[in-house]
């Protein structure tokens, strides 16, 4: 049988509670300890969500 052949139920769609950017928005700034660690995983949380704070400075640094 071809994959596409079988018929598939979509999953039940639920709600957000909160929209996106109200949980960006809501985050905390990175921990500069953290970011000098895992300076990639850094850069893309504050592409993702930017914030003005110490781990900036850090990760300029390195």
């Amino acid at each position: 049988m071809a994959f596409d052949a079988a018929a598939y139920t979509p999953a039940a769609q639920t709600a957000m509670p909160r929209p996106t950017a109200a949980l960006i928005d809501a985050s905390e700034a990175l921990c500069p300890i953290w970011a000098a660690e895992n300076p990639d995983r850094a850069l893309a949380l504050l592409f993702v969500a930017p914030h003005d704070c110490v781990a900036v400075d850090v990760l300029v640094s390195l």
